[in-house]
């Protein structure tokens, strides 16, 4: 999930929104070659809301979910967890991040197994809260970009040198200013990558 940002593989979620965090639940289901065969909850409603057009429900039924995912990382990552949960035979959840331009947003996804090799994938919001101050231009890094920042795929953080830390205290520390474009491709953090087939109870908080 994106190389712009996706929502637990799914669509960028850099788009302005005010939607509240409990006004948004997401469901779908994959068939045993990851093909998206039903969606459910509020899908059409939160495409719309964040710029998704091209991701309403009639347009992705049918379609793989790597084609949503951008970034061989994270990819992997997301096929990793779909083969635990298959292979398992047990839930999987896992907290992300899922911000928009005024909004720091953490959710939850839940991948449960069913019959036949199909999952279920629930996102939920927990919660949301304004981001402080102006933040840089977010855009995937094209291929004449001159500097190119990575960026989390799960928990949003941005790595300068050989740290990882939010894009506001980047600010803080003059890593970036607020008037530059940052051009990012996407990946998994070393913190995210240790969970990965693991289920977790949601601690990293929503930082400000």
């Amino acid at each position: 999930m994106r190389d712009d940002r996706r929502c637990g593989g799914q669509r960028d979620c850099n788009q302005p929104t005010d939607e509240a965090p409990d006004a948004t639940l997401l469901r779908y289901t994959l068939d045993a070659s990851d093909a998206i065969v039903a969606v459910s909850g509020d899908w059409d409603r939160f495409a719309l809301a964040n710029g998704g057009e091209a991701i309403l429900a009639e347009r992705v039924i049918g379609r793989r979910l790597d084609d949503f995912i951008a970034g061989d990382v994270t990819r992997m990552f997301v096929r990793t967890m779909l083969m635990s949960v298959r292979t398992l035979g047990r839930e999987l959840q896992r907290p992300y991040r899922c911000d928009s331009p005024l909004m720091k947003r953490l959710m939850q996804m839940t991948i449960t197994p069913r019959a036949n090799k199909l999952v279920d994938l629930c996102h939920r919001p927990l919660r949301q809260e304004p981001w402080p101050g102006s933040l840089p231009v977010v855009r995937p890094a094209s291929a004449d970009a001159t500097r190119v920042v990575k960026r989390c795929s799960m928990c949003n953080r941005v790595r300068f040198g050989r740290q990882w830390c939010e894009l506001d205290e980047a600010l803080r520390a003059a890593c970036l200013s607020a008037a530059a474009c940052l051009n990012v491709v996407h990946g998994v953090c070393p913190d995210c990558l240790r969970d990965v087939g693991t289920s977790r109870t949601p601690q990293r908080r929503v930082r400000s």
